[in-house]
């Protein structure tokens, strides 16, 4: 397929997380980097930032001028890490030009910002970098493809669910109600949510969920401020701070896990298994590579798909030595 998948090693031989894609484009050696970090200053692989969450690792790409990151996901990056984006950015939808590469992108609907890259190398091959998928309905079909399997366990119960918006409007309904939410990605869709249930109430968000959602929303977002600045009602906060909301208040944490000492509502920001599953039905790759997460379910997905008669590896599968041609 003209691919040369690889993963790197650090001066003191840890593996740099995700991996890398090399390859030939007008006669020139190129190398993506796929949501992974720089292994010094003068790294030079183009380094595609799928998204802002820190388990992506946009911090160190982020100072290179060879990232590309989506305008929302650059932002996102500089609020949250006080740094400036120094890369190239772009709207989503948007095609990228890079060393004779037309990168178009699409949006997978995770988090704001949240970036899918497709290319094709000089061979034809089509190429699709998935990153975090809340919703796969504006992916292209593919030769090759990269893609995350969060909720990739067909063998695990919880990895099968729904969101469960009713049980969130039903929550909503309370005087005073407090949600946990993780400040980038889900805070803004809490918002977003609550704005689309027609409720147009003050809501108090602790200090970093405020500052991305003002930034990040703008006039969507409504009225909000800082918590207790507001009399009653309507909070959002991180899940492990539920518990310094007045006590008489009602908490839920959204999320599809279910690890929390308050109640769980679903409201998650991955598709499931069986969006996985139907996905890469979809889009009839040739080949996938399970990279992120680096371990656990990448695995089961990866394995479910070789099982069912599509070739597919982990990054496991990948020698940082020795590169595995595909």
């Amino acid at each position: 397929m003209g691919y040369s998948p690889s993963r790197r090693k650090t001066s003191g031989g840890k593996y740099k997380p995700h991996f890398s894609l090399s390859f030939k484009s007008r006669e020139k050696d190129v190398t993506f980097g796929i949501d992974t970090t720089r292994l010094t200053r003068n790294d030079d692989q183009f380094f595609l930032i799928t998204h802002a969450h820190t388990d992506h690792y946009g911090k160190s790409a982020m100072l290179s001028a060879r990232a590309l990151a989506s305008d929302k996901t650059a932002l996102a990056l500089e609020l949250r890490h006080d740094q400036r984006f120094e890369g190239i950015r772009f709207k989503v939808g948007d095609t990228v030009d890079v060393e004779g590469v037309r990168i178009k992108t699409y949006p997978t609907h995770h988090s704001i910002g949240s970036t899918a890259f497709y290319w094709e190398n000089e061979l034809g091959v089509k190429t699709l970098v998935t990153g975090d998928i809340k919703d796969a309905r504006d992916l292209p079909k593919c030769d090759l493809l990269v893609m995350e399997a969060t909720y990739g366990n067909p063998g695990d119960l919880s990895c099968v669910f729904e969101d469960d918006y009713e049980g969130f409007e039903a929550a909503l309904a309370e005087r005073n109600v407090g949600f946990g939410a993780y400040s980038f990605g889900k805070a803004q869709r809490a918002v977003s949510l609550i704005r689309e249930l027609g409720d147009d109430r003050p809501i108090g968000m602790d200090r970093s969920s405020l500052m991305l959602t003002r930034h990040l929303l703008g006039d969507e977002a409504g009225d909000i401020g800082r918590l207790g600045e507001f009399d009653g009602g309507l909070c959002i906060t991180s899940p492990w701070s539920l518990d310094r909301l007045p006590f008489g208040m009602k908490k839920y944490v959204l999320t599809g896990q279910h690890y929390y000492d308050h109640p769980c509502i679903c409201i998650s920001d991955h598709i499931d298994f069986k969006g996985l599953r139907e996905m890469v039905s979809r889009l009839d790759p040739q080949f996938v590579i399970v990279y992120h997460p680096e371990v656990g379910n990448s695995r089961h997905f990866s394995m479910f798909l070789n099982n069912n008669g599509r070739d597919a590896c982990t990054l496991a599968d990948l020698s940082p030595v020795r590169q595995t041609t595909l």
